[in-house]
């Protein structure tokens, strides 16, 4: 999903075209009369647009391999079976993470500002106060930097935690200081360009220095930053070397296999039966995906069982240490498995209370700085509607039951907080408490979104405090 204002003539030439580049996971390139068409990934071409796909000759600013459109019997999200290369599958995470958004020089630019103003300055700011003064600022020198791409950066140090809120929940209305832990301007870029690196061990990758120093700094001899920031993630315990190769902690090849939210499903998964002469591999999971996908919109039941099929063959390769299972793929199976289960038992059995650790399952899968987050956008506001309304279906209430085409997740939580059936209420409260333990970036952005619908409103305020509260607890 593209923001409305994202177009050639705002980005600029070469950084649209560079991100149309990066992005051939969901489009297909052709070229004709040297300039550039943009087709959807499922397109099938005609005999005149066949022989002419483009080379893609770089992809932020190196040579990438080029990639064949596909045909319509391999479309679907979930549907490519094309090998990635590595520097690919690199690329892919990378712009999800929206740092292809600017330059090299300019992200280490406005990295390098944050770090000094808050030095400076700490604690006297909220975040949208300090980047309205870098917009300004660089505005005043002539430099294009919108606001939304200084809050993308500014992202970076977030996701990593190079931001401190002392005993308030972090907001971008709250004062903010740097971390206590960063002690120099080189930490702090360090902190924030780790999560680039995080995000490929995340995904189940081999780290290779080369190509992840290419990528981050366009330049591939610097594998020794590679190195600081591997060094880095080691030491604050997000990630561990194991046998040679950098995995997220954990007691096996399967770090979250013991997460308490994530238990229903790999329950489903340990006990779903595979029939004997079903192929095994990553190859049969993608093209079970693939099936899924395309029953999702007509039998949720028929999908749930496509997907999960799809899970315990990716579950099972990875396990083995078959080359191309990714830790990405199963979890992207399994949130996509979560989120037709939910569907199936409470649209279908209106079991509500059971679909609830299916919901739940789904947004601690689904967080905002995780690049499962660009794969699912489309289905996170629909599928925390549903989660939300699903406590009047429960009580049987039909009376004031949001019309969910036409209100967003935070107009239904307001609803709900102050409904006059005290039991929605307390039913909503809980949910939400829930949802607040194993998604909080999701709640504080509904609380988030309140303010900025409703701020002057003291039943609005009182919501959005509500929310913030919970991620206190």
């Amino acid at each position: 999903m593209l923001d409305n204002s994202f177009n050639e003539a705002s980005t600029g030439n070469s950084q649209f075209k560079s991100w149309l580049e990066q992005n051939t996971d969901i489009l297909t390139l052709y070229v004709k009369d040297h300039q550039i068409y943009v087709a959807p990934r499922e397109y099938r071409p005609t005999p005149e647009w066949e022989s002419r796909p483009w080379g893609i000759p770089t992809a932020n600013g190196q040579h990438v391999a080029p990639a064949a459109p596909i045909t319509t019997s391999q479309a679907g999200e979930l549907a490519s079976t094309v090998k990635l290369t590595l520097r690919q599958q690199y690329n892919q995470i990378f712009t999800r993470l929206k740092m292809t958004s600017v330059d090299f020089a300019t992200r280490r630019d406005v990295l390098r500002d944050i770090y000094r103003e808050l030095s400076e300055r700490p604690g006297e700011r909220t975040t949208d106060e300090l980047l309205d003064e870098l917009c300004e600022r660089y505005e005043n020198q002539g430099l294009i930097r919108s606001k939304t791409t200084l809050r993308q950066i500014w992202q970076m140090g977030f996701r990593q935690r190079a931001f401190d809120y002392r005993d308030q929940v972090a907001s971008v209305h709250v004062p903010v200081w740097l971390s206590s832990d960063i002690d120099s301007e080189a930490t702090f870029v360090r902190r924030a360009e780790s999560g680039f690196v995080y995000a490929v061990v995340n995904a189940g990758l081999e780290i290779d220095k080369t190509e992840l120093a290419l990528i981050l700094l366009n330049d591939s001899e610097h594998t020794e930053y590679i190195d600081s920031l591997l060094e880095d993630l080691q030491q604050r315990g997000l990630i561990v070397e194991v046998d040679g190769r950098y995995v997220l902690p954990g007691h096996s090849s399967i770090p979250f296999a013991d997460e308490p939210a994530l238990q229903p499903i790999i329950y489903d998964i340990e006990n779903v039966q595979i029939p004997d002469n079903m192929p095994r591999g990553i190859e049969k999971a993608r093209s079970l995906a693939k099936t899924a996908m395309l029953q999702r919109s007509q039998d949720f039941a028929a999908s749930a069982r496509s997907y999960l099929m799809a899970c315990r063959l990716q579950w099972d390769a990875v396990e083995a240490g078959e080359p191309g299972a990714t830790l990405e793929d199963l979890r992207w199976y399994m949130a996509s498995y979560a989120s037709v289960r939910a569907g199936e038992l409470s649209q279908i059995h209106r079991d509500y209370a059971h679909s609830r650790p299916y919901y739940l399952a789904f947004f601690f899968l689904v967080q905002e700085d995780d690049p499962l987050w660009s794969r699912m956008r489309g289905l996170i506001n629909p599928m925390l509607s549903y989660y939300w309304v699903n406590a009047w279906r429960e009580l049987g209430l039909n009376a004031g039951n949001p019309s969910l085409n036409a209100t967003t997740p935070a107009e239904i939580a307001v609803r709900a907080a102050t409904h006059e059936d005290p039991a929605l209420c307390s039913l909503w409260y809980s949910m939400s408490t829930a949802l607040a333990e194993v998604n909080p970036g999701l709640v504080r952005r509904v609380a988030s979104q309140i303010r900025l619908n409703r701020g002057d409103s003291p039943i609005y305020a009182q919501v959005a405090d509500t929310l913030e509260q919970m991620l206190m607890q």
